[in-house]
């Protein structure tokens, strides 16, 4: 079923036509990238990483979105990962009793399989809800270049993703600073800040570029902590603030 090659399929989500986000139907984009990441599980090498790094490397560069929209560049990784906050929005929105009936949602490939067929889409995530029209804004946003930065090291994208990190981009910044767990990842604070600005990651702060000013995405308080207070709308209000932050970085990725 998901046998066609990625570039051919998936990558005409990021042209005008496609982000007209008034035109699409709701589930248009959330029912793209699923299918996305199915076909890349079911088509990426077998095997260990290590026992064939090339191979692996290879078919990354050439499918992987991130890698696809820098030109194969294996140190590209994704802003805001898409599968957390559609994870979290169901689980929100629904019962355990709702969600079991469709699948496990803790095994994230299994899950989704389950998820596109028939109408699971809609009944997890009903078009009443407005959460639903900021989680389709936000996927079809986060098809694009202005969610993939580049990292000085791909050392730093396995780092990052660790407990207690989990690819959150505020703790990440925050923890680049002098003195932080990843500021090993640059040559000096002067690289970090030539970093930030070459990605454009100033947006992800309020004021100056320091640890004091790196913005509450998440409406924890903390920028250490990457889960929104509970309930659907501290889950929609954090939607909210990863969709701006990618409509500031699109400005510089047309």
């Amino acid at each position: 079923m998901y046998n066609e090659p990625i570039n051919a399929t998936f990558m005409d989500s990021n042209t005008e036509k496609e982000r007209d986000f008034m035109g699409r139907t709701i589930y248009e984009p959330i029912r793209k990238k699923v299918e996305e990441w199915l076909w890349y599980d079911e088509n990426q090498p077998e095997g260990n990483y290590f026992a064939n790094v090339e191979e692996h490397d290879r078919f990354r560069s050439l499918h992987d979105r991130d890698c696809m929209l820098t030109g194969g560049d294996l140190k590209a990784d994704t802003l805001f990962s898409l599968w957390t906050p559609l994870r979290h929005t169901i689980v929100r929105l629904n019962d355990q009793e709702t969600i079991r009936a469709v699948g496990d949602i803790s095994k994230k490939y299994v899950f989704l399989r389950e998820f596109i067929k028939e109408d699971n889409i809609e009944k997890l995530l009903p078009e009443t809800e407005s959460i639903v029209h900021r989680l389709s804004e936000l996927f079809a946003r986060g098809m694009g270049r202005e969610n993939v930065f580049l990292l000085p090291e791909r050392k730093l994208n396995c780092a990052r993703a660790r407990k207690p990190y989990y690819d959150y981009v505020p703790v990440m910044l925050l923890e680049a600073f002098p003195g932080g767990v990843f500021s090993e990842y640059w040559d000096s604070p002067e690289a970090y800040l030539r970093w930030i600005g070459e990605e454009h990651m100033e947006m992800f702060f309020d004021g100056g570029i320091s640890p004091e000013h790196i913005r509450d995405l998440s409406g924890s308080g903390d920028a250490h902590d990457s889960l929104a207070p509970e309930g659907v709308e501290a889950m929609e209000r954090m939607l909210e603030n990863y969709i701006a932050v990618l409509k500031e970085r699109k400005r510089f990725y047309p």
